[in-house]
């Protein structure tokens, strides 16, 4: 299992604060498993259209 930590940005104070977690609990990969829970962060973690959000991936930052 992989977990993955999502971050709020805060633009105004330069900051990021972790909001919550992710699990990837499917053994192999089926090609498009990264974009499904990318897909899922934003839709549970986002409250308003204009707020960004940051996941952590083996090292790599995505904002969405």
């Amino acid at each position: 299992m992989t977990t993955f930590t999502v971050y709020r940005v805060d633009k105004a104070h330069e900051k990021r604060m972790p909001v919550g977690t992710l699990v990837e609990r499917r053994g192999t990969d089926r090609g498009n498993n990264i974009v499904g829970l990318l897909k899922l962060a934003a839709s549970r973690f986002k409250d308003a259209p204009g707020q960004t959000i940051q996941v952590e991936f083996r090292g790599i930052l995505f904002e969405l």
